[in-house]
């Protein structure tokens, strides 16, 4: 199924502080039940807002999931080394602002490993964009489908922000995603294509600037 929400700051303190706007419902909620997080990495997990931490564990959630319902796992190795990775992942230590920075590196790694065995053109990872200040993460699934997570920032003083996430069908390279109706905007017909050659993705948004500030946007070519 589709999902929109907001995107992730990956650990900005200038994007953490920024006003964020977005296509769709937030996304601020892990895995996990946050009434039971104990632990520093377990409560940056869960700091919600505008932080996008939810994000990034229920990404980790859905694909490990999708990785061991396919044809061909090896449930046992796949179990070992998912809790042998969350040992790891729980030794960020530090200030919020370093365990989030932490934890998104964890995160990126294991997205990596999980998609390797059919990621065969290595799709899985994080695209930049300087013009808009903007980072792409793009994590590929087992069936074929593309989620996508999506942040940038405007120009000061604004600092006006754009935050995306979705998970669309790629066929043949390209991911034409529909955004939901904005409940808040009726006429609202947002979609985002992206294109991807080699180690770039083209996004191309289209009746979607109420995703942002006024003085941001997130289209353009995003590089390894």
């Amino acid at each position: 199924m589709d999902q929109m929400s907001i995107c992730r700051i990956f650990g900005y303190a200038l994007l953490i502080l920024s006003a964020a706007s977005s296509l769709g419902q937030a996304q601020e909620d892990p895995s996990f039940d946050c009434a039971k997080a104990r632990t520093h990495v377990e409560k940056v997990l869960c700091s919600g807002g505008n932080s996008g931490m939810g994000w990034i564990d229920q990404t980790m959630a859905d694909l490990y999931q999708a990785v061991h319902q396919a044809p061909g796992a090896d449930a046992a190795a796949l179990q070992a080394s998912q809790r042998a990775w969350l040992v790891q992942r729980n030794h960020c230590s530090g200030s919020d602002e370093k365990v989030m920075n932490c934890l998104l590196d964890s995160y990126r790694a294991r997205y990596v490993e999980l998609s390797a065995p059919y990621d065969q053109h290595h799709l899985t990872g994080g695209y930049s964009n300087d013009r808009v200040g903007g980072f792409l993460d793009g994590v590929l699934f087992p069936d074929g489908s593309l989620s996508v997570s999506i942040s940038s920032t405007g120009p000061s003083p604004a600092y006006d922000q754009c935050s995306v996430t979705f998970r669309a069908p790629l066929d043949g390279g390209k991911v034409h995603y529909v955004a939901p109706p904005d409940p808040d905007i009726p006429d609202s017909k947002c979609t985002v294509d992206l294109t991807v050659s080699g180690s770039e993705i083209r996004v191309v948004p289209t009746d979607c600037r109420e995703s942002c500030g006024n003085g941001a946007s997130f289209d353009g070519v995003y590089k390894r």
